[in-house]
């Protein structure tokens, strides 16, 4: 599978591992790797001959084998090959040595570095950890991958114009769970720029992300960007004009394999207040819709979102946005149909039309609306006082009062067992997700305002 391999390639697998490297750092390397699967493969039958191992199933996860002590590092041995998603200090040292950095180029290896050996240390601790649950004769571990996880990605670094609320954690989740080379820009101010948790993104540590200022408005800046030619995707996560889009599209995206760009629910024209729309629904004659038809007549695929939201103890929970937006004083009409996609769906659509062949995403559009829900729902959720009154309120006027299908977008692009995390979700159910979720987290996860998607 020519995209599978490409994928795998930028990761260095192991049959890629040479044990004459002139890298000393990469031979001590090679030798823990290549012998940790027969290692891995004996303690684990060692294991499962004992009464007290133990393996977890569910309906949602795969049963658990032999890897699953790799947690989320596949180990598969087919003809002496090993295919893996190292963990991040590893990647770290492939750079290091060598290999290709988010920008296309190469680092070499400098002996003596403290960085470097405290990276060594590291990874020499990991993979002696990996086989500790079997030595115990304990739990073998779930799957490699939870539900949720992310695909694997065309060959070529990830650019992501804007390393914003879900710009950061798209790049902390590819770069993580993917192994996938990823650089991420900043406008040239941002080291100066202090953002409270409400806007914050997640921290962004190179390598494996690399970080570039840009400005669209400033083509001097265009420059230091990697060069178009050596990228597998770009994800434009802010709002442009046509007019701004124009003459960077010409100089650099037209360029990039697959652009994939965000956009908002709010482009689409509302006649009746709570109606439903889709991807054919005629739009509203605003600057963002022009924007949208000039990528897609390019063959850019646009993700078109609702009002985004994390999770209830974060800044950026429901009922916290909620508050935010009575104290402000917006329309408590009860009747309001609401959409709200969290920001992990939103990742995970995003990587899926990053992955997905060019027939199925090429110039398409493509609604990630998540759940949509009555406004007098979510002041019962978060207990507002007047919830039970607005549940009773007068008939919706609010023409921003839509719900929006994601048929397409499930259809089409999705896992046949996706499901967009419910707005309303209880605690139980929340908590009962992110541990399925753990190994792929990656911080806190931005929102927006019930409000968003009508801004």
């Amino acid at each position: 599978n020519k995209r599978s391999s490409s994928s795998i390639a930028s990761c260095v697998p192991f049959a890629m591992l040479k044990t004459d490297s002139k890298c000393p750092v990469m031979r001590l390397l090679c030798f823990l790797l290549l012998t940790l699967p027969s290692t891995v493969a004996s303690l684990a039958r060692t294991a499962q001959r004992s009464p007290a191992a133990s393996t977890r199933l569910s309906g949602a996860i795969r049963p658990a084998s032999p890897a699953g002590v790799l947690g989320r590092r596949s180990y598969r041995a087919r003809a002496g090959r090993f295919r893996t998603s190292p963990p991040l200090c590893v990647r770290m040292m492939c750079g290091a040595c060598g290999g290709e950095s988010p920008g296309g180029g190469a680092e070499r290896h400098h002996s003596g570095s403290a960085e470097e050996d405290d990276c060594l240390g590291a990874s020499i601790r990991e993979l002696g950890e990996l086989a500790q649950p079997l030595v115990r004769g304990g739990d073998l571990g779930a799957a490699p991958f939870a539900p949720g996880s992310l695909p694997e990605l065309p060959g070529g670094p990830v650019l992501i114009l804007g390393a914003g609320w879900v710009g950061s954690r798209l790049a902390a989740r590819l770069s993580q769970e993917r192994c996938a080379r990823v650089a991420v820009t900043n406008r040239p101010d941002w080291r100066s720029r202090q953002k409270e948790a409400y806007f914050a993104p997640v921290p962004l540590n190179p390598p494996p992300v690399s970080r570039h200022a840009f400005d669209i408005d400033a083509p001097e800046t265009w420059d230091a960007l990697p060069e178009p030619e050596t990228l597998g995707a770009a994800v434009l996560t802010f709002a442009a004009t046509a007019d701004q889009l124009r003459p960077f599209w010409e100089r650099y995206l037209r360029k990039v394999p697959r652009t994939v760009a965000y956009s908002s629910t709010a482009v689409y024209r509302v006649d009746v207040p709570g109606q439903e729309v889709d991807e054919t629904t005629p739009l509203r004659p605003t600057a963002r819709a022009a924007a949208d038809a000039f990528l897609l007549q390019r063959g850019a695929t646009v993700l078109t979102i609702s009002g985004i939201f994390g999770e209830a103890q974060d800044a950026r929970g429901v009922c916290t946005c909620f508050a935010a937006y009575a104290s402000a004083g917006g329309a408590l009409n009860g009747q309001k149909s609401v959409n709200m996609v969290h920001v992990d769906d939103i990742i995970a659509a995003t990587a899926h039309a990053l992955a997905a062949e060019d027939a199925l995403v090429a110039g398409a559009r493509l609604n990630v609306g998540g759940g949509v829900f009555k406004l007098h729902e979510l002041m019962s959720h978060c207990k507002y006082p007047q919830a039970a009154e607005a549940a009773h309120a007068r008939d919706d006027t609010d023409l921003s009062s839509k719900a929006v299908l994601s048929t397409r977008l499930l259809q089409t692009v999705m896992p046949r067992d996706f499901s967009f995390v419910p707005p309303l979700e209880s605690a139980a159910a929340a908590a009962a997700r992110r541990a399925a979720l753990a190994p792929n987290a990656v911080g806190p996860s931005p929102a927006a305002s019930p409000a968003a998607d009508s801004a």
